[in-house]
């Protein structure tokens, strides 16, 4: 009698018998289960500290506003406000989108999302946290030349944030390669 081939998905997701699945392999269901919950909570976790430093970020911006308007001060600090402010929303959106990725990757792959937020690989979420990254690295070194550090300490610390730049652009670059060739 043949049997019909077993279909490879994970598993909580809709065409999965769990109680077959755990009488068939009991400690390697159990296991997976308790993997994926784990995750979940650190989809939550990534979900809620993005939020948190949403809401963060929208006090920095009425405290800017507010000492814009009651006080005469130069251009300077809000314009740093300004981008700092931008960069965090970007910073929230990666990590919005790394929280679905994580839950595409471990809870459930077929959610409706738009195409650009689709994650097939952990490599994708490597590559869109590498670029978050350079672009706070970008965002820091860029507050501290507005804030006027013109010290030796601020070349220096240009150099090694352009070294981990350069470094990050190579991994996001072969990974790509890497991702196409496949």
């Amino acid at each position: 009698m043949a049997t019909k081939p077993r279909r490879q998905k994970l598993p909580l997701q809709k065409d999965i018998d769990w109680r077959a699945a755990l009488r068939e392999r009991p400690f390697l269901g159990t296991f997976v289960l308790l993997a994926r919950g784990t995750m979940l909570i650190a989809i939550v976790a990534t979900f809620v500290i993005a939020t948190a430093l949403l809401v963060y970020t929208l006090f920095e911006i009425y405290y800017a506003v507010k000492l814009l308007i009651t006080t005469k001060s130069d251009g300077k600090q809000i314009t740093l406000a300004a981008i700092e402010a931008i960069d965090t929303f970007l910073l929230v959106t990666v990590l919005h989108v790394v929280a679905i990725g994580l839950y595409q990757l471990y809870i459930q792959n077929d959610i409706p999302i738009p195409a650009w937020v689709k994650v097939e690989t952990i490599d994708d979420l490597k590559v869109t946290l590498s670029g978050v990254v350079i672009l706070v690295l970008a965002v820091f070194f860029l507050g501290r030349a507005i804030s006027g550090d013109a010290s030796q300490n601020l070349l220096l610390m240009g150099g090694g944030i352009g070294a981990v730049i350069v470094a990050l652009t190579l991994f996001v670059y072969v990974q790509h390669r890497h991702k196409d060739e496949n």
